[in-house]
C-alpha cells in the first residue's frame, strides 16, 4: 500500500511539473561521494511510466555498486573465455535490484514526452544493510563448500558438483562484496573456492576398458563378452559415478547407463549391432543426466570436452544379405525402390539370389478407394496399407512383422491413376521413414 501511495504522489507531482523548467539533474548527473545517484527515465506513452522510471533508477544505482565490486579477484578468476565474467556481472545487477534498501526520492520531473526521477542511496547506510547479508552469504556458501568437499572426498562426485552449484547460487547475488573468510587457518574467497571446485570435479580423470578392439562382429547379433570400463582420478578408482556407452559410428543397442562399483568399474553389454558399416565405434563417458539438477545458469560453465572418454572399435564381418520379394499384392507399384533403399543403405546387402540370402523380406501393399469428398475441388479418399515381414532365411523364423495400416490420402479427382499412386507412396513413406529403421534396429538374429 505504501508503494502505491508513493507512485500516486509521484504521478500527481509529475502532472504539476509538466510546464516547469527542467532541473539541472536532468541534464547533468549530480556528484556526491557520500551517496549513489540513480536517474530513471520512462516515456509517458508507457502505461506505468512512474514505476518503470523508478525501476530504472534502482538499476542505475545497482550498476554503480556492481562496477565497484570488492571481489574483483573472483571475477578475474572466472573470466576464462570472455563470457563467464559477463554472466556473473549481469546476475549481480539483476539480483541486487531485488533487495537494495534505503533509497530516497530527491526529485521528479516531466516534460512533454518523458518522465524523470532522481533517487539517492546513502553509501554508509547501504554498507550497514548489506553487511548482514554478506555474513549470511559467507556462512551458507562455506557450508555448501564443506559439504561438497566431503562428498568429493567420499568419491560421490555428482553429489559434490550439485552441492558446489547450489553454493554458487547462494553467493551469486553478493559477488560485489568481499566474501573471504578463514578456513583451517587460511584466508579463502568463498565464490572462488566454489567455482574452482565446481569446474574441476571431473578433472584428472580417465576411463580405461578391458578391450579397445572387438573383431568379427556379426550384424543383428549380440556381443557375448561385456565391455568393462574403469573410471579413475589421478590413479584412484572412482565408485558411484554413472557411466554411459553409446554408438558414435554405426548403430546398435547397448545396456543402459550404470554406476561404477567399488572397483570403479561399470560393465556394458552390446545386445545388438544393427548397422552394416565395416568399422563401428562405441564411446564410453560420464552420464551427464545429473546436469538437470544443477542451477541452470551454471550449466554453461561446465566444459564437458574435458571429461574422460574411452572408445571401443568394432570390426564387423560381412553384412547380412537380404532378398526383397515383392508380393503379388502390390497396389503401390514403385514403393519397393524406396523400401529397398532404406534396407540397403543402413542394414543389409541386397542380393538377387533368394537362396543365398540371410534374410527374406516379403513386401506387399494395398490401396482401397473410399468416399469422394465434395468441395471446391472433389477429392478421392485412398486408404493405403503397407505390410513388410522379415524372416530368417535359414530357420524361417519371423524376425519382424511391420505394417503401416490404412493411411488416408486425399487425391484430387482429376489426377491420373499414376499420379494418385505417387501421392499415396509419398504419404506412406513419410510414416515408414520415421518408424521402420527403428524397428529393424530391434531385430535380433
Amino acid at each position: 500500500m505504501k508503494t502505491k501511495v508513493i507512485f500516486l504522489l509521484l504521478a500527481i507531482s509529475a502532472a504539476l511539473q509538466i510546464n516547469a523548467q527542467a532541473p539541472a539533474w536532468v541534464t547533468q548527473r549530480p556528484i556526491n561521494n557520500d551517496v549513489y545517484t540513480g536517474i530513471g527515465i520512462a516515456p509517458l506513452s508507457s502505461d506505468d511510466y512512474v514505476k518503470i522510471a523508478t525501476q530504472n533508477a534502482l538499476s542505475d544505482i545497482a550498476s554503480q555498486i556492481a562496477t565497484k565490486v570488492e571481489n574483483e579477484a573472483f571475477l578475474h578468476t572466472v573470466d576464462v573465455d570472455g563470457k563467464s565474467r559477463q554472466l556473473f556481472e549481469d546476475k549481480i545487477v539483476s539480483n541486487m535490484t531485488a533487495w537494495i534498501e534505503g533509497m530516497e526520492l530527491k526529485d521528479s520531473y516531466q516534460n512533454a514526452d518523458k518522465y524523470y526521477v532522481y533517487y539517492t542511496l546513502d553509501k554508509e547506510l547501504h554498507r550497514k544493510n548489506s553487511d548482514a547479508r554478506r555474513r549470511s552469504a559467507i556462512n551458507q556458501g562455506l557450508d555448501y563448500l564443506e559439504k561438497g568437499l566431503a562428498a568429493e572426498s567420499s568419491m560421490n562426485l555428482t553429489q559434490a558438483m550439485q552441492l558446489y552449484g547450489k553454493g554458487l547460487d547462494i553467493v551469486e547475488p553478493w559477488l560485489f562484496m568481499n566474501l573471504s573468510t578463514q578456513r583451517n587457518g587460511e584466508t579463502i574467497d568463498i565464490p572462488t573456492e566454489l567455482y574452482n571446485a565446481y569446474i574441476n570435479v571431473f578433472s584428472g580423470m580417465a576411463i580405461t576398458t578391458n578391450t579397445v578392439n572387438i573383431d568379427d562382429v556379426a550384424t543383428f547379433k549380440a556381443i557375448k563378452l561385456p565391455i568393462a570400463a574403469c573410471l579413475s582420478k589421478n590413479g584412484t578408482v572412482l565408485p558411484n559415478v554413472k557411466l554411459k556407452a553409446e554408438f558414435v559410428l554405426g548403430s546398435g543397442a547397448v545396456t543402459p547407463s550404470i554406476t561404477t562399483d567399488y572397483n570403479g568399474t561399470a560393465e556394458f553389454y552390446v545386445t545388438n549391432v544393427t548397422a552394416k558399416d565395416k568399422i563401428q565405434e562405441i564411446r564410453i563417458t560420464i552420464d551427464d543426466s545429473f546436469i538437470e539438477s544443477l542451477p541452470q545458469s551454471y550449466r554453461q560453465l561446465l566444459n564437458k570436452e574435458m571429461w574422460p572418454t574411452a572408445k571401443v572399435t568394432l570390426t564387423t564381418s560381412q553384412a547380412l544379405t537380404a532378398y526383397l520379394y515383392i508380393n503379388e499384392q502390390n497396389d503401390l507399384e514403385g514403393i519397393e525402390r524406396h523400401i529397398g533403399s532404406i534396407i540397403a543403405n543402413n542394414h543389409f546387402t541386397i542380393t538377387e539370389d533368394p537362396d543365398a540370402a540371410d534374410c527374406f523380406i516379403d513386401l506387399s501393399t494395398i490401396m482401397d478407394m473410399g468416399e469422394t469428398v465434395k468441395g471446391a475441388y472433389d477429392l478421392n479418399s485412398c486408404y493405403c496399407t503397407l505390410i513388410l515381414k522379415i524372416y530368417n532365411n535359414k530357420t524361417q523364423e519371423l524376425l519382424l512383422d511391420y505394417n503401416v495400416n490404412r493411411v488416408k490420402v486425399l487425391a484430387p479427382e482429376h489426377k491420373t491413376a499414376e499420379e494418385t499412386i505417387a501421392m499415396c507412396i509419398r504419404e506412406v513413406m513419410k510414416r515408414v521413414k520415421s518408424s521402420l529403421p527403428q524397428k529393424i534396429k530391434k531385430m535380433n538374429m
